[in-house]
């Protein structure tokens, strides 16, 4: 067996939605990037770019959110306060109370989990202020 890793880079992040419009305007807005043009018979959109390293791929399907969110995106913004009342400006909403030290989990309109925090972990798990 080889030592070499299978990925070569991580490319993105797909997230299934049901409006792929409210959620590319909401997505291009929290991440400050236009979302591209609808393509495969109406059922993508990507938001970001390959320049800036964040790069969401919105896939239309018929099926609502039922369950939690087996894995979750996580962002690293300057002040979490104002961040929380930015995303529920664009039609998010907090999950839940900030946990100590300033993480806070949100939801996109359709109930798509992530995170916001002001700060980075090294891969032992020690926080890193930004």
């Amino acid at each position: 067996m080889s030592d070499m890793p299978i990925v070569r880079q991580f490319a993105a992040m797909v997230i299934d939605v049901n409006d792929l419009d409210l959620e590319a305007v909401f997505w291009g807005r929290v991440i400050g990037e236009e979302p591209g043009p609808v393509r495969g018979e109406g059922g993508w959109v990507t938001v970001g770019s390959l320049a800036t390293g964040v790069q969401l791929v919105l896939q239309k399907v018929p099926e609502p959110k039922t369950v939690k969110d087996r894995i979750h995106l996580d962002f690293m913004v300057d002040d979490v306060a104002v961040a929380v009342e930015q995303v529920m400006r664009l039609g998010g909403r907090q999950l839940g109370d900030p946990r100590p030290g300033g993480g806070v989990t949100m939801a996109d309109p359709e109930g798509n989990e992530f995170c916001l925090g002001s700060f980075l972990r090294t891969k032992a798990g020690k926080r890193v202020p930004l």
